[in-house]
């Protein structure tokens, strides 16, 4: 592919500017940058925004005001999706040691083929400070920064100051508040192996980061994959187990659970990148009760986090209490999984992702299910209302089943534009598993209509074999429809495992309900056969089914059989039609509001 660097100013494209709320600036001074697009609909797809001084080295700090864009990151504010962005917010703080005119640079990713390097840039010039140190004569509160000390270690800590009329109040962060990890790993079927990636940011020397993995949200009984930066950037990768009721983690072998292999540790442009691998697993004997179960690349853990500082002999020290965090989603060992720990998600806009949600669950739920119940427990119910001069079973199937199709397409559409035309990565995930369900329900849910379409005439010698496909292909999609609802449960927008339970109410009303309506046509069926009622004919053609066909007499009068519904009969599958409408509204609402 290939790509295309535009470096000259005189070649730039106006489709993107860039502003400032100040072109000036101050020690500590917020300055806001915008970085929009001229052009509407025009969007980017990656942006890194930087400061230079007149020596062209990185100066000051960074913040985003999108929670969802990565600051600081190569002294600079980055951004990069499959996703477009239209615009993005920052600010930009000049630290005491700035001086000189200040040159904010952005550099923007257009798409795969385009990148603007040298076009969009401006200059902030400083200005004239009264007081050397930059407090205000006339206030009368100072601040002071603090140090956290270890009997080995002193590191500068974050300060953060919130000074008022009345008050003046001081947080202090801990040396590890910063530090952000990406843990990444890939499991290889058949010979069982997980490598396992740690990307770690902002971890100074005489610092450590881990990962611990429990199957509850505690630390003990953790097996944890410890990374350090050694005082002289030497890095290393260490496994420990952390038994009950010890607070300070200890070495841990093969009896653990899998052979550890650590792999190439690098320490890259302020970047530390640790690598090790987990294999030979086997079940594990012991003669006596262990503390720490064995790990698993089957069982489920709790991934936990949590940074700290190192002694003189390279030990580890207790982490603070801002720098631990247990995450709530389970992962194994044998799946592919991305774990981020104060890393911001790339910005991703969901709208599509939404509808696509949304308008699945009130198809699959409301739509569909009501459809299958009318036309098979309500044939002869509404035998005698005719809509268009065709039953009224088969006229409201007909319809709900027309609107499903279109919409479940209408669905699909609306994904395809989110991931932009690409498909799920191959793997065990649960995502990779609702692409393949999905596609079959939808693949059988477009082709429906046309297999109705070439059906045979009711009383045709071949038409049970039209009902029977008709039903097969109906019932298939219907399973594989809450199959694949269920494992969107599991997705990041659901936010929590509420949706888990609303669909579980779900499935259990959908079996209930069939088995309702089953025990009732089934009984009334038994009790007309009992009572001498004899079948219109031989074939296995209903009442219903001549009303269906439009070849049929209007004025042609049919004596009623055993398959007429009674009058209780009727009002009775009407009033658990209208309950069973109301219910799976209902839990169709409460399901697209944890979307939303």
């Amino acid at each position: 592919m290939h790509v295309v660097l535009i470096t000259d100013p005189a070649t730039c494209s106006s489709k993107f500017s860039i502003t400032s709320s100040t072109l000036s600036y101050t020690v500590d001074e917020p300055i806001h940058i915008k970085v929009n697009s001229t052009i509407s609909d025009t969007k980017f797809i990656g942006i890194h925004l930087l400061a230079q001084d007149e020596k062209h080295l990185n100066v000051g700090s960074w913040k985003t005001t999108d929670e969802l864009t990565e600051s600081n990151i190569c002294d600079g504010v980055a951004y990069y999706s499959e996703v477009g962005k239209t615009n993005i917010d920052a600010v930009w703080q000049a630290s005491p040691r700035v001086v000189g005119n200040v040159r904010i640079k952005a550099i923007i990713i257009e798409n795969e083929k385009t990148i603007y390097i040298n076009c969009y840039d401006i200059t902030l010039t400083p200005r004239v400070q009264n007081n050397s140190s930059f407090i205000d004569e006339n206030d009368s509160t100072s601040n002071t920064p603090s140090t956290i000390t270890t009997n080995t270690t002193t590191q500068p800590a974050t300060t953060i100051t919130t000074t008022s009329r009345s008050q003046n109040t001081t947080i202090t962060a801990s040396p590890t508040s910063e530090v952000a990890v990406n843990v990444t790993w890939t499991f290889t079927s058949g010979i069982n192996v997980t490598n396992v990636l740690m990307t770690i940011k902002n971890l100074k020397p005489s610092q450590w980061a881990a990962i611990g993995l429990n199957i509850n949200r505690s630390m003990g009984g953790t097996h944890v994959f410890m990374c350090k930066r050694y005082a002289d950037d030497t890095i290393v990768i260490n496994r420990y187990v952390n038994p009950n009721k010890h607070e300070e983690p200890e070495p841990a072998g093969s009896e653990d659970g899998g052979v550890f292999t650590p792999g190439k540790q690098e320490f890259n442009e302020g970047i530390v990148i640790c690598r090790f691998s987990l294999s030979n697993f086997t079940s594990q004997i012991s003669g006596q009760l262990q503390e720490v179960k064995p790990l698993s690349q089957s069982n489920k853990y709790y991934p936990i986090f949590a940074v700290g500082l190192l002694d003189e002999y390279h030990d580890p020290i207790r982490h603070a209490k801002d720098s631990r965090t247990t995450q709530s989603d389970f992962v194994q060992l044998n799946e592919k999984e991305t774990i981020l720990y104060k890393i911001p998600n790339v910005a991703v806009d969901l709208t599509f992702a939404r509808a696509h949600g949304i308008i699945m669950i009130f198809t699959w739920i409301l739509i569909v299910s009501t459809g299958v119940l009318i036309s098979r427990y309500f044939k002869n119910a509404w035998l005698h209302t005719l809509i268009c001069g065709k039953a009224a079973w088969f006229a409201a199937h007909r319809f709900l089943m027309s609107i499903a199709t279109i919409l479940t397409v209408l669905g699909f559409l609306f994904i395809f534009v989110f991931r932009q035309g690409l498909w799920i990565d191959l793997g065990l995930t649960r995502a990779f598993a609702h692409s393949i369900t999905g596609v079959i329900m939808i693949g059988l849910a477009f082709f429906q209509p046309f297999i109705a379409l070439f059906r045979c005439e009711p009383d045709s010698r071949y038409r049970f074999i039209f009902n029977f496909i008709h039903t097969f292909i109906g019932f298939s999609s219907l399973i594989l429809s809450n199959a694949t609802l269920f494992l969107a449960t599991y997705f990041p927008i659901f936010k929590d495992n509420r949706g888990r339970i609303i669909l579980i109410i779900w499935l259990g009303w959908i079996v209930l309900i069939f088995t309702i309506f089953q025990i009732i046509q089934s009984y009334y069926r038994k009790k007309n056969n009992e009572s001498g009622y004899t079948n219109i004919n031989s074939s296995n053609t209903t009442i219903a089914d001549l009303v269906e066909n439009s070849m049929t007499p209007k004025t042609t009068s049919i004596r009623l059989t055993n398959e007429q519904e009674t009058s209780f009969e009727e009002k009775l599958k009407n009033v658990l039609l209208a309950i069973h409408i109301l219910v799976a509204a209902i839990l169709s609402i409460m399901l697209t509001t944890l979307i939303l």
